[in-house]
């Protein structure tokens, strides 16, 4: 099978495209030559801004691919002129979305704005009011304001063809080798510094939300595009266990071999920096039964050997421009006499 990914070459986008070589499929990525694709991965490149509709379209007519993967789709308009571009060449769309177009995200950055769910989010849990603001501080999964909603329009635009049937998978925040993000980096530098202790807000400390390693995700997005059964469906997708946030760090700890723990306090006392104000009581963690179920799809890694390769990577590749004295901790140690 021919398969064109709009985007596919930062962080998901080698593992994605060497998971569907290894299936058998042709790959070929389109991009816009700000970053290549590794030679050894035998993928073709078509250069172009898919936001330049009359460049896509040639990129598509061109290639021929009978299905393609979304993994830069983010508003209503690139959608819609993917669909057109893309009108009698594919027989599929599918596209990476994220699990922060759920009401329950509104809910955690909004406390009483929705009602609170207690169960784990389904696909057919209700999604985050477009009119409603996020204002909060506190864990997010897009960089702008308002990139919810235009993802939710994006989604319903997709989905809204049936002469050319999508496929949605909602991911949870990603991390991993490769992450240009470095999710990892602030508890493992304080790890290497040697930090005897890491503190949480203590109302953050049993917070719970779904998260996803960059080679589990893309053995999802591969089983998605190679299955012709995944055509109109939505699939959130994570990796198995969604720990807490004191869960997460140890986690980490004992993939860095950090003996130090997590010290838990109040949110009252802790400077305005440190705070986060999300209503913790409002979990953020999927079910991604239906994706295992219909199209068998399992982790490749588990979250210790996840996060013990994630740990190398991060020391291996430190982001840009943090020193050795890029991290203070004056008033880490003044909490940390009060209350370690």
């Amino acid at each position: 099978m021919r398969v064109m990914i709009i985007g596919g070459t930062k962080f998901m986008g080698p593992f994605v495209v060497k998971r569907l070589k290894a299936m058998g499929h042709d790959v070929a990525a389109f991009h816009r030559g700000q970053s290549e694709l590794a030679s050894s991965l035998g993928a073709d490149e078509l250069l172009g801004d898919r936001n330049d509709f009359n460049t896509l379209k040639q990129a598509i007519d061109t290639y021929n691919p009978e299905v393609i993967l979304d993994m830069v789709l983010f508003t209503v308009d690139q959608a819609q002129g993917l669909q057109v571009a893309a009108q009698g060449t594919a027989k599929r769309i599918v596209a990476v979305s994220g699990i922060d177009v759920y009401q329950a995200y509104g809910r955690l950055h909004n406390a009483g704005s929705s009602p609170l769910e207690t169960s784990p989010i389904s696909e057919e849990s209700p999604l985050l009011s477009v009119d409603m603001p996020l204002v909060s501080s506190g864990p997010r999964m897009h960089p702008w304001p308002g990139a919810q909603r235009d993802m939710i329009r994006a989604e319903d635009a997709l989905m809204a063809m049936s002469e050319l049937p999508g496929t949605l998978l909602r991911l949870p925040v990603v991390y991993g080798v490769g992450d240009f993000l470095h999710r990892l980096y602030g508890d493992l530098r304080r790890m290497d510094d040697g930090r005897p202790a890491i503190i949480v807000q203590e109302d953050m400390a049993a917070w719970r939300w779904s998260r996803g390693y960059v080679e589990n995700m893309a053995e999802a997005i591969a089983l998605a595009v190679d299955n012709d059964h995944a055509a109109g469906k939505v699939y959130n997708v994570a990796d198995g266990d969604a720990l807490s946030t004191a869960e997460w760090i140890t986690a980490i700890g004992r993939a860095a071999g950090w003996n130090g723990k997590v010290v838990t306090v109040s949110m009252e006392l802790l400077p305005e920096e440190m705070q986060s104000h999300v209503d913790s009581e409002q979990h953020l963690v999927v079910d991604t039964s239906r994706i295992r179920t219909e199209l068998g799809y399992q982790a490749v890694a588990s979250i210790g050997e996840a996060l013990a390769r994630s740990v190398a990577w991060e020391r291996e590749n430190p982001p840009e421009g943090i020193g050795t004295d890029g991290f203070d901790y004056t008033i880490e140690d003044t909490l940390l006499e009060k209350f370690g």
